[in-house]
């Protein structure tokens, strides 16, 4: 059974008309550094965890956050707006990803959250413009829009954040899916900071990006090296192969 588990006294009452804000481990991770970043930029209160059956058998220990769950619930406020985060260290099983995508969409309608904001990584390759950023689905009625951006449409979104996107759908709330165009074969951290600037706008506060974008700047210099390694190793494959000819 799928359940939230608070750590200490936590009143869910108080979380009314907040805005849930979460995202996966998927397309460049871009859900999961976005959420990771918001919970430490903002100073965030870990309110509790979600217990699945098949919950993922890893954990440490950190100075700043404790014990570490695989998914996490933070609480706190960002300007005039209450948030939850849910952050997840990890992915859920395949065998209940529909069964947990179903349980947050509840729990989201039973505490009253007013917006969910849903974080994903779209391909670049469907970028149309070098000045393109990021792309958005709109749930149900809500109240959030971009003018300077365009809707997703006619492309699948898959995974388990279609599946949330899914069931916060079925079960009325109101929302947006935010999409930045990422790397899809590596972690990308600063389409997570675009993710991050556009919460910042939709929350009304200013989110410093500057350690998404070092850890981005240590990704790209890890890649560069990598790709100069093989090519070294095709050239002196080459020239391993003429010495035989």
């Amino acid at each position: 059974m799928i359940k939230f588990i608070p750590l200490g006294a936590v009143d869910l009452s108080k979380l009314r008309e907040s805005i849930l804000i979460t995202g996966y481990q998927g397309f460049g991770l871009v859900g999961y550094f976005a959420t990771r970043h918001l919970v430490k930029e903002l100073k965030f209160t870990k309110i509790g965890f979600i217990k699945t059956r098949y919950m993922p058998e890893a954990t440490m220990f950190t100075r700043d956050y404790d014990i570490e769950f695989p998914f996490e619930v933070y609480a706190g406020v960002a300007g005039k707006h209450k948030v939850i985060v849910v952050l997840h260290n990890n992915t859920p099983h395949e065998r209940e990803r529909v069964s947990y995508a179903e349980f947050l969409a509840t729990w989201a309608k039973e505490v009253g959250v007013k917006e969910a904001v849903l974080v994903g990584g779209l391909s670049v390759e469907l970028r149309e413009s070098p000045d393109e950023k990021f792309r958005w689905i709109p749930i149900n009625d809500t109240s959030i829009h971009f003018s300077d951006a365009r809707v997703l449409e006619e492309r699948y979104v898959v995974g388990p954040l279609a599946l949330t996107i899914m069931f916060m759908k079925a079960y009325g709330l109101r929302g947006v899916v935010v999409l930045p165009f990422a790397e899809p074969y590596r972690p990308d951290p600063k389409a997570g900071a675009v993710a991050v600037e556009v919460i910042a706008r939709i929350l009304n506060v200013e989110i410093n990006t500057q350690k998404l974008m070092e850890e981005a700047a240590i990704i790209e210099a890890i890649e560069e090296e990598r790709k100069k390694a093989e090519k070294l190793s095709e050239e002196a494959e080459k020239r391993y192969r003429l010495t035989y000819i």
